[in-house]
């Protein structure tokens, strides 16, 4: 047996080309997967006083749809999931992966196939209860039990037997989790004792692989490998208590624990006393008596309330970015954090017809003036780009690279769609907010002037947003990606091969799939961001299930007590700057 030093340089070698610049950028939304990077200014006016033991904080968020860390897949869910638990390892600022409550890096076996790690002693769920490896390895049985069908099983496919496990109540579909699944009461024990994940006694746990996995020591940092209190949930298929009945049902390894939950407007959170600063990658722990997470889609609403001295901290309307901005910059209370780890831009539903021709797809994205979009709805607050994977990670591009074709051009998009027929009523799916209500009327208009589309414009709280992208009951759907680490396999895998189980716009492209399977284990480097970076290109020239409108940035304001957000803000950020590490918010005098 060696130990993971060779693996850890590989991961730092490919995280090196990105780290620099990850963390000059500004973001944050409630779309799929999480993250953010640092970026904007600020003054010692405000924050700059010493934390202190105590007080209360309340902030904007977005509802979650679940709050199933084994499920999740939205940036809103995964923000409180880390707030609640956490796992093996967490990253820290440098995006590297750190103990949490593994005692050190894992060992792995000289063929790469076999991982071993072992827990810090002593550790404990909030309700006093022994946190054990066997709690981890639940977590992952949990992702890849396919009655759970967890968003994010396609990063733990590489566990022996996951795959197999999770796709074994797969109806004629082929797919985990969708309505023509067999019935849950199958016998499964066979696929489940073949998943490679044991835990040998209290504190060790060993992950076999089927191939020697660079990323696998980040992939145990994220939330679908989170622990299971197994003395409260016995089996990986079991139901994940929700809502009002979640806090007396659940036990919490993070350093928050959950105490209150009202549907549709709020989350109570108080520290968890079984929480260490040593399970944190800021070395922090909580000093607030509570944190309350106010449920609010509008950020013109929670901009109010802010303004009104009801809420510590919110995203801002965008719409009002230049006069936020001006009262708020020179204070230090203005807060901008993201731009290279988040790419959006309108997915289309392409197995509904027209859709699933690249031409209208490609005439569609350039009946739309983007950067009169952004302008308008967003007031220049996010970043033009025409490349899905951001110049920042390797194998992105410059946000200019693919300008030409790209651009707005209505003459050539009425040209690529001449003789087709686009008379149907087109479903577009927006959240409720001023900005994205403004994006999809933008959108809508465009559309119908451009090339005589008739768009519907359907706008939903998060939840509902969320369950419609899920279902894929949508036309086109302004969302994206938000980044969960530096790597470029993070903005493809899942999203664009043919299975994916992000792949919901169902881009079905055989040589992305093919050069997908090639990249994923590929240990030349070299060759591997090379594969990615075509990927990429293809994703963009096919308009595969997309087409990129920008990077976002995220724009929020703090009352002046405020500290450990933007301190602490990274590539990680999910809903709102710094929540990767919300056991350093706190308050000063």
């Amino acid at each position: 047996m060696s130990s993971l030093k060779y693996w850890r340089q590989l991961l730092l070698a490919m995280f090196a080309i990105v780290a620099l610049a990850a963390f000059a950028a500004c973001n944050d939304d409630d779309d799929d997967g999480d993250g953010d990077g640092d970026g904007g200014s600020e003054t010692p006016s405000a924050g700059a006083g010493k934390r202190i033991e105590g007080g209360e904080m309340t902030v904007q968020h977005i509802e979650p749809a679940s709050l199933d860390p084994h499920f999740s897949s939205f940036g809103q869910d995964i923000s409180i999931d880390r707030m609640l638990w956490r796992g093996l390892y967490s990253l820290n600022l440098e995006n590297e992966p750190v103990p949490a409550m593994a005692e050190g890096d894992p060992v792995v076996s000289e063929d790469g196939l076999t991982v071993t790690v072992t827990l810090k002693k002593g550790l404990l769920w909030s309700d006093g209860d022994d946190l054990t490896a066997e709690d981890f390895e639940m977590g992952i049985l949990r992702t890849c039990n396919p009655v759970n069908a967890g968003e994010y099983q396609y990063l733990l496919t590489n566990i022996a037997g996951c795959d197999d496990y999770y796709s074994a109540l797969a109806g004629p579909d082929g797919d985990a989790g969708t309505g023509d699944d067999l019935p849950p009461d199958a016998d499964l024990q066979q696929q489940l004792d073949a998943v490679g994940v044991e835990a040998l006694d209290d504190t060790t746990i060993e992950f076999t692989l089927q191939n020697p996995g660079p990323t696998f020591q980040t992939i145990l940092s994220l939330w679908m490998t989170f622990p299971v209190p197994t003395h409260l949930i016995e089996l990986p298929g079991e139901p994940w208590p929700v809502g009002p009945d979640a806090p007396s049902a659940l036990a919490y390894n993070g350093p928050y624990m959950l105490t209150e939950y009202v549907t549709g407007t709020s989350a109570t959170l108080e520290p968890n006393p079984n929480w260490s600063e040593e399970y944190s990658p800021v070395d922090a722990a909580p000093t607030l008596d509570k944190l309350t997470l106010r449920f609010i889609d509008d950020f013109a609403v929670s901009q109010r309330a802010f303004e009104n001295n009801e809420l510590d901290y919110t995203q801002i309307d965008l719409t009002q970015l230049d006069a936020v901005k001006a009262q708020y910059e020179p204070t230090g209370q203005y807060l901008s954090a993201g731009g290279d780890a988040s790419t959006r831009g309108l997915q289309m539903q392409m197995e509904h017809p027209p859709l699933d021709d690249k031409d209208v797809r490609m005439a569609i994205g350039k009946a739309i003036d983007r950067e009169a979009l952004i302008a308008n709805c967003f007031s220049g607050g996010h970043t033009y780009t025409t490349t899905w994977i951001p110049e920042a990670i390797a194998g992105g591009q410059p946000t200019d690279w693919r300008a030409k074709e790209y651009a707005f051009d209505v003459e050539a998009a009425q040209a690529l769609v001449e003789g087709k027929d686009l008379t149907r009523e087109f479903i577009l799916i927006a959240r409720v907010g001023t900005e994205s209500e403004c994006a999809g009327s933008f959108i809508q208009e465009a559309l119908r002037t451009n090339l005589d589309m008739n768009v519907k414009v359907e706008v939903l709280e998060g939840p509902d947003r969320s369950a419609r992208f899920r279902e894929e009951t949508f036309d086109l759907f302004p969302g994206g990606w938000i980044q969960d680490y530096p790597d470029p396999e993070n903005y493809i895998l899942g999203q664009f091969d043919i299975d994916g189980v992000l792949n919901h716009y169902n881009c079905n492209n055989q040589q992305i799939d093919d050069l997908i399977t090639a990249a994923e284990f590929n240990l030349d480097e070299d060759e591997r961001i090379a594969q990615y970076e075509e990927i990429n290109q293809l994703i963009v020239d096919e308009v595969c299930g997309i087409f990129v409108y920008y990077h976002e940035n995220t724009h929020g304001i703090r009352a002046e007590r405020v500290v450990g957000m933007f301190e602490n803000s990274s590539s990680q950020n999910a809903d709102n700057i710094g929540d990767w590490a919300a056991e350093a918010w706190g308050v000063t005098e």
